[in-house]
């Protein structure tokens, strides 16, 4: 694409674009998509596709330029197919996909997005994407890859791609779009620092090693069968999911940690802002996440006990109007009256990053990722991968199957012990099918 007049030169760094780019100490700032199909893709149309869709999202193709007093994204125009999207012929494709996948883009190059398409011996392939979150968060990269799918297919009909790509506001702002003034104004009254959290534990790694750490996604698949009676055993229990994976994710940790049964365990978990927002989704590609904490007072083998616990917590937060816009206003002030080297300082003097978290990132529909008549048989979705001694499950679920994974950069010693919990984690699903009747 050539640069021309209409063309922009800069995009503002919105609030959260400068907040992840600051969870630069904590974590990788990239989210990670995996997709599976038996059958392989044209890999030419493919990478039309990825070319036209990452041309019309300016912040894909630009550079973060960490500006002292106003950092700002430097729109690229001299990028090509092969800096979006590469292809290898593999022996071992879900190796190669996961290590494609633990790799960590640049704020400095042209483009924020990677990925690449693999193909098996058996012609099967495997699509990976890597992009960074300072960009985007889970949902709309969900969104982003439905529309690469949509151009693919009309670049396999012989059809030049035409596809309506939103190009709105990035900003946090647009989370106070449903308020009327009097709401709004409360909303923007929200000076409550929540990362505060009160029961943290830490996760007991080894010590942090530059030389020896290296990233890695741990996974695990909770099969269709097992699934269908968790969702079924949760309702019965008048609670939802994502609240019997946080007792089960909670328990766990007790077990890791060596936390005493008395004790209260806190666990920060992702929420979608897009509930505040009008229309349900953003109006440009951009992070709308925010979290609640859920804290568990003490770990019982009662796990109808503890069900009720976590439902009361998650209740009470979803009922309140501005859930989890607390904090927001607060974050915007620092950025609004410090140039970005001394907001950096000043928020990373009041903001406390939790050791652990859990984020469910929902839904995958199968209908949404069918790249012209070819469904992936295979697919899961997962945030940054985290630094010692910072810890998340995240959950994600396609075609009735649920994939848990924890993705942290450690080292193998620090793997077996997290390949304990999250295979406890599984087991303590188990146990629940087992004992709620």
């Amino acid at each position: 694409m050539s640069k021309d007049n209409a063309k922009p030169a800069r995009i503002k760094a919105e609030m959260w674009d400068r907040m992840q780019f600051l969870f630069r100490n904590y974590y990788d700032r990239m989210i990670h998509f995996y997709l599976k199909f038996e059958s392989p893709l044209d890999f030419k149309a493919l990478s039309k596709a990825y070319k036209y869709i990452v041309d019309r999202v300016g912040v894909l193709h630009s550079s973060f330029v960490n500006n002292p007093i106003t950092p700002f994204w430097k729109v690229n125009y001299d990028y090509s197919e092969e800096d979006i999207i590469v292809f290898k012929q593999s022996d071992d494709p879900q190796k190669d996909a996961f290590e494609f996948l633990t790799q960590e883009i640049s704020v400095k190059e042209k483009v924020q997005i990677k990925a690449a398409l693999i193909r098996g011996a058996d012609g099967s392939d495997t699509l990976v994407q890597v992009l960074n979150h300072m960009c985007m968060d889970g949902p709309d990269t969900k969104e982003f890859l439905m529309l690469v799918q949509k151009a693919y297919a009309q670049i396999m009909a012989g059809q030049e791609p035409d596809v309506e790509v939103k190009n709105g506001d990035r900003s946090h702002y647009q989370c106070y779009s449903l308020y009327n003034e009097e709401e709004k104004k409360k909303a923007l009254g929200l000076y409550k620092n929540v990362s505060m959290v009160k029961h943290q534990i830490k996760f007991p790694y080894t010590k942090k090693d530059k030389k020896k750490d290296r990233s890695r996604i741990l996974r695990r698949v909770i099969d269709t069968e097992k699934f269908a009676r968790l969702k079924d055993m949760s309702k019965r229990a008048g609670v939802t999911l994502n609240d019997v994976l946080l007792v089960a994710y909670m328990r766990s940790l007790y077990r890791a940690c060596n936390i005493p049964d008395e004790q209260n365990v806190s666990v920060p978990c992702m929420v979608d802002l897009r509930r505040h927002i009008k229309g349900g989704k953003s109006f440009g590609f951009s992070n709308h996440i925010g979290f609640m904490i859920c804290t568990a007072h003490g770990n019982s083998d009662d796990y109808a006990k503890m069900f009720a616990d976590i439902k009361k917590q998650s209740d009470e937060a979803k009922d309140d109007p501005y859930f989890g816009l607390y904090s927001l206003p607060l974050l915007n002030l620092a950025y609004t009256i410090f140039p970005q080297c001394l907001a950096e300082i000043a928020i990373g003097l009041g903001y406390t990053n939790p050791y652990t978290g859990m984020s469910n990132l929902g839904l995958l529909k199968e209908t949404d990722f069918v790249f012209n008549g070819q469904t992936p048989s295979d697919l899961f979705i997962t945030g940054a991968v985290k630094s010692i001694p910072y810890l998340q499950l995240a959950i994600s679920t396609y075609r009735s199957q649920m994939t848990l994974t924890i993705a942290v950069k450690c080292k193998d010693e620090d793997e077996k012990a997290l390949t304990v919990l999250i295979d406890d984690v599984v087991g303590e699903l188990d146990k629940m099918l087992e004992q709620v009747k």
